[in-house]
């Protein structure tokens, strides 16, 4: 995968909302993060129509600079990260229990600078992360399970359960 500070800035604004920010506020920061794009690429025309274009030559490429080391300094690598992972993480944020989540969102490799800096993996630990993640998993397979057993007949429609949980080798593992 490319680092994404190498991605053209157009990629930044819509991909890595997807894949970074938790589902509630996805669309609050897809909206964000292209109304950041538009301000800048405003800033530069501006630039652009007040300087001859020798001049824009010596200016504009500080912005990019700018805009890379920003997304290199601020911004997670989800490489291998799949978003029910970073789901639980910010639900753990949301919550104020930033400090009880030990899963692989805040390993140190997925950390940003800023985030290993402030000390965010510290909390890591593989072990304990899997259990909270076992544990998660079967309470809502019991919910879902309490459900489908009280409403045998009515179609099984829960919003945050995830369809996989009652088929396959989960369930079996879990009942």
């Amino acid at each position: 995968m490319i680092p994404a500070f190498l991605l053209n800035p157009n990629c930044t604004t819509f991909l890595i909302a997807a894949e970074v920010f938790p589902t509630p506020i996805r669309g609050t920061a897809h909206g964000l993060a292209a109304a950041a794009g538009k301000l800048g690429a405003l800033v530069i025309a501006v630039v652009g129509s007040y300087n001859p274009t020798q001049q824009q030559y010596y200016i504009v490429p500080w912005f990019g600079l700018a805009g890379m080391l920003l997304t290199k300094l601020f911004l997670p690598d989800t490489t291998g990260l799949d978003l029910r992972e970073q789901q639980r993480r910010w639900l753990h944020i949301r919550q104020g229990r930033e400090h009880e989540y030990h899963g692989p969102a805040v390993h140190r490799k997925h950390l940003s600078i800023w985030g290993r800096w402030m000390g965010k993996g510290k909390h890591y630990d593989a072990d304990l992360g899997y259990q909270m993640k076992v544990k998660e998993c079967r309470a809502e397979w019991e919910a879902a399970m309490a459900v489908r057993r009280e409403d045998k007949d009515a179609l099984f429609d829960m919003d945050d359960v995830d369809e996989s949980i009652l088929h396959g080798s989960l369930h079996t593992y879990l009942n």
